[in-house]
């Protein structure tokens, strides 16, 4: 299993008490299953500021919901360049 890094902005835990801020969200699988240990194609880490995020997305795949999110993210962003600040 891969160590906590955010899926959004690749904040990763420094220490054992930062792994409680990760929340590890599994998505819709597309591929089998491993064979072998490793980390999950379908399950995707996120900070305690992304995972609100994922809030109704699990039936997509990972790479569908990321495409979703980062969306999301970027709809809710503060616009730094508004039109009124031009002269």
């Amino acid at each position: 299993m891969m160590p906590p890094y955010c899926g959004i902005c690749n904040a990763s835990a420094r220490n054992d008490n930062d792994y409680e801020t990760f929340t590890l969200v599994y998505f819709r699988a597309i591929a089998p299953p491993l064979t072998h240990a490793g980390h999950p194609e379908n399950a995707v880490w996120f900070c305690k500021d992304h995972v609100r995020y994922t809030e109704g997305k699990t039936h997509m795949s990972a790479i569908e919901a990321m495409v979703h999110i980062r969306a999301a993210i970027r709809r809710n962003a503060p616009n730094l360049w508004p039109l009124t600040s031009m002269p």
